[in-house]
Formats: structure tokens, sequence, C-alpha cells
């Protein structure tokens, strides 16, 4: 366990010291202050779009952010030929894969948080409330960045990072249609795609922006059971890197 606390944080720096998190970063919070620009008709209105667009932004923030930092993680570390005396002496394949997961994880954690800090500023400089759901609902797109993070370090395997962006957008799009609406893409074979959606995830239980635009209240259950489900789904997405990894041959 230590071996792969200690890979994870020099992991952690080594994403620190490229220029792609910074630049994400950097992008979102020039997104928010867009924003911030916008005029409103009425307080109440104003109230809702900032949040609505604001979470909105900081979501597609953790896609690109889960993107930039895991696409091209393991297809370096091959390419270097650093992996290969990684998990020959100091460290096994599952500690790999989990201290570089870890420590992209906590980069794009710190900077979503961020996101956040930079939409409640706006609401307060517009003299708008910021909810307290706020920090839970941001908890919520962390938690949803994480699987999307697992699921990019799954694909890394497999396929090149060229390919890897595509895939991982397009099941991005499609955890986020309803069951009607992914039975619409095919109506000839409602069953079978109900049946296909049943086992994508669901990422609408991320989702919280809308009750939160309007002062709807969300229960605490709600938030526990979400962040429950999105751990659950990332460690299935870790648990299926960690098979094909182990199947790979490094040389």
């Amino acid at each position: 366990m230590k071996g792969t606390l200690v890979f994870g944080m020099m992991t952690l720096r080594m994403l620190f010291r490229r220029r792609t998190p910074w630049g994400i970063l950097i992008m979102v919070l020039l997104a928010l202050l867009g924003l911030a620009l916008v005029p409103g008709f009425s307080v109440e209105n104003q109230g809702r779009f900032v949040l609505d667009f604001g979470l909105s932004g900081i979501e597609i923030g953790a896609l690109v952010m889960a993107l930039g930092l895991a696409a091209n993680l393991f297809p370096r570390d091959r390419e270097q030929r650093t992996v290969m005396p990684l998990v020959a002496v100091p460290l096994a394949r599952w500690q790999y894969l989990a201290g570089r997961f870890m420590g992209a994880a906590l980069v794009q954690a710190a900077a979503l948080l961020a996101g956040c800090l930079g939409l409640a500023a706006i609401l307060l400089a517009r003299g708008l409330p910021v909810p307290g759901d706020l920090f839970p609902a941001t908890l919520l797109i962390v938690v949803e960045g994480w699987f999307l993070l697992a699921t990019v370090f799954f694909l890394s395997f497999f396929v090149s990072p060229p390919l890897n962006w595509p895939l991982t957008i397009i099941l991005f799009v499609l955890s986020q249609m309803s069951v009607r609406d992914f039975v619409n893409l095919v109506p000839s074979r409602p069953g079978l795609m109900r049946g296909i959606r049943l086992l994508l995830p669901h990422a609408d239980v991320f989702h919280i922006k809308d009750p939160l635009a309007h002062g709807f209240q969300v229960p605490p259950e709600f938030f526990l059971l979400a962040v429950f489900y999105g751990l659950c789904y990332t460690a299935f997405m870790l648990s299926l890197a960690l098979a094909v990894f182990q199947s790979r041959d490094l040389k």
C-alpha cells in the first residue's frame, strides 16, 4: 500500500508539472468568467442561469480533464519504456494502475473544486445567494469525473489516445440519455435498447443542477446513494482496466 501511495504522489507531481491540467483549468475558469459577464433580467432568472450553465461547464470540465489527464499516461509510459521496469521490480500491476489513477483523480478533483469556488464567487459578485447544496452538487460531478477517468484508463490499455477521446465522449453522451431517448435511437428494437441502456451507466444520478437552480432541497440520502453508485461503477471500470492490463504483454 505504501508503494501505491508513493507512486500516486509521484504521478500527482508529474501531472502538476505538465501544462495540460492547468490549460483545462484556465479554460473552465474563463468559461465561468464569460458566464459572469452575461446580463440577466431578474435576480431569480440570473441565479438559475448561472447555476445551470456553471455546473454544466464544470461537468464538461470533468470530461475534458479525464481525457487530458489519463488518455496518454499508459501509452506514454509504454512508449518511453518506463512502465516495464516499474511493474517488473518495485510495483505490481495493480499498484501501477492504482497509483496512476490516484494521482490523476486528485488533480481532477482539485480542478473541479476550484471551478466550484469560481462559480460561488460569480454568484456573490452578482449579489446572488450561494445554495447550500452547491458543494455537494460539485462533489457528485467529482465522482462522475472519477468514473470517466476510470473509463479513460480502461480504454487506454487497448486503444490509442486519438480513439480514446471519441469513445469516451460517446459513452458520456449515451450515459446522459433517458431510457426513452435511448430507445428512440433504434425504435424497431425497443427491448434490446432498454437492455443496453440498463447496462450503461446512468449519469443522471450525478446531476442535481435543475432542482438546485429552482431552490428545491435534495435529500441527503440521495447524495449518499449517488456517491456510492458512482464509486461502485468506478471500481468496476478499474477492475476491467486491471484485467486488461494483466493480460497485456509489455515487451
